[in-house]
Formats: C-alpha cells, sequence, structure tokens
C-alpha cells in the first residue's frame, strides 16, 4: 500500500472517528437531560408527560416508574399505583424478542433503535386490549439507559415512534 493510498486512509478513519465522537456526545447529552427529568419530577415530568410519543421508564426490576400521557392515551390504560411497583414490563407473551432483549441489555448501558416492531405495548403488564391499538401506529422504537451522577443506570426508557 502507497503512502499516499495510507494517509487517505488515516484521514478517513479520523473523519470517521470525529461522526462517531459527535454522535456519542450528543448521546450522552440527552440522557443527561432526561436523567435531570427524571430525577427532578414536577415541571419536568410534566415535559415528559406532553411529549407526542409513548414513553415509558422503567427500573432495573423491570417495574413500570412512568408511562406520559401518550403512552396511557395509545393504550387505552392507565397504571395505577406506580408507586408501589405494580406495573410491570416483560411480564406477558411478547411478540418481538428483539424488545425483550434490547430491555434487559439497556441495563448493561446498551441503547438501541429498533425498526419494524411488532405489538410493542405487547410487553407490558395491564394492557389487556391489544387489538384496541393499531397494529401498524408504532413500529420502531428507541431504548436507552439513564445514569446517575454516579454512572449508576437507575432507568431505562422506552419511547415508541411511528
Amino acid at each position: 500500500m502507497g503512502d499516499k493510498m495510507k494517509e487517505q486512509l488515516l484521514e478517513e478513519l479520523s473523519k470517521a472517528q470525529k461522526i462517531l465522537e459527535e454522535r456519542t456526545k450528543t448521546q450522552g447529552h440527552m440522557i443527561r437531560k432526561l436523567q435531570m427529568l427524571i430525577a427532578n419530577e414536577g415541571l419536568f415530568s410534566q415535559i415528559i408527560d406532553f411529549f407526542p410519543y409513548p414513553i415509558a421508564i422503567f427500573t432495573p426490576q423491570y417495574t413500570v416508574a412512568m408511562v406520559n400521557k401518550a403512552f396511557a392515551a395509545e393504550t387505552k390504560t392507565q397504571f395505577l399505583n406506580l408507586e408501589k411497583g405494580s406495573a410491570h414490563i416483560l411480564q406477558y407473551r411478547i411478540e418481538d424478542m428483539r424488545l425483550t432483549a434490547a430491555v434487559k441489555q439497556v441495563f448493561k448501558g446498551n441503547t438501541f433503535f429498533l425498526e419494524d416492531v411488532k405489538n410493542p405495548f405487547s410487553m407490558f403488564a395491564g394492557i389487556v386490549q391489544q387489538s384496541v391499538i393499531q397494529p401498524d401506529s408504532f413500529h420502531k422504537a428507541i431504548i436507552f439507559p439513564v445514569l446517575a451522577y454516579d454512572a449508576e443506570i437507575t432507568h431505562g426508557v422506552i419511547v415508541f415512534m411511528s
């Protein structure tokens, strides 16, 4: 391989690395902001509540900590007693096993973007009327961890998108 070709390859690798670093920095910034929103309930949780896509926030014990209004409206379900840990994730027959894997891996620090997700709300306890949900409504999901200030993962977040 000639010197000129090596230089070009190194230059391209350097550009790719810079792009990846920027994306990682942006993702980290977004996660820190959401972490702050979760930690500071009140006004910040109201912002999450009015987000237009269904969001579910869950703990390492797979207990649903919070859902927003879009989630409740889409599933036609109100989760009662969330503070008592009565709503769970991963308890029912899940049609898309990639969701199961992503929810479990999120507590290892992984982030996932899934497309062509099948019946994503099937993983939540308490949603019995699956036929009410439009099957093609939400076929994408982003699952990511939320870190505490000591870098411990305190919650997982699922955002469903169309």
